[in-house]
């Protein structure tokens, strides 16, 4: 079976560690003290240079049914990084966050499933928002950003009530898989 590769953007606005253990993953990492400064400063440039050294991220096929169902992969990270970092203070403690993550990942999918996403006229692909959100509603009703998984220091960073997480998928990285 043909498979396609393709990617996905997706941004996490006012994401923060919601679990104790990733406070504390935090608070011992290497680069704290010196992180907390430069965003006391007011330096974002040099904080955010220094927090983006130290980010990760994933998309977990596991959490959208339709791809898990499919056989979607997860292939790699194409780029993260933070913007606007300031402090937000849980239980008494200092914890950078930052008013956005933003990451593209690479997804491998069946071109027979992705070509139902897709416009076509003559031999040229287009692909469809409107198609793809249909699929998803059919094949589980899972969101796009549901994948998304951002981390700073091996802690995970995600939403509690207040704030974005969004996830598209690049239209011309499809269409190219297409040619």
């Amino acid at each position: 079976m043909d498979r396609i590769k393709f990617q996905v953007d997706g941004y996490l606005e006012g994401g923060f560690p919601i679990e104790e253990d990733d406070i504390e993953t935090i608070t011992e990492l290497d680069c704290y003290q010196e992180l907390i400064g430069f965003i006391e400063e007011g330096n974002d440039k040099e904080a955010a240079s220094l927090a983006n050294q130290n980010l990760d991220a994933e998309f977990i096929i596991e959490n959208i049914s339709s791809f898990e169902d499919e056989g979607f992969e997860f292939i790699e990270v194409k780029n993260i990084s933070i913007l606007n970092p300031y402090i937000e203070e849980i239980n008494g403690i200092k914890i950078p966050s930052f008013k956005y993550f933003q990451s593209s990942f690479i997804l491998e999918g069946p071109k027979e499933v992705i070509s139902n996403w897709m416009d076509k006229e003559d031999n040229i692909y287009k692909f469809n928002e409107e198609l793809f959100e249909e699929w998803m509603d059919e094949n589980g009703g899972d969101g796009l950003q549901d994948g998304c998984s951002y981390f700073f220091g091996g802690a995970c960073y995600d939403l509690d009530g207040v704030g974005c997480n969004a996830c598209s998928i690049d239209p011309e990285s499809i269409e190219k898989s297409f040619k």
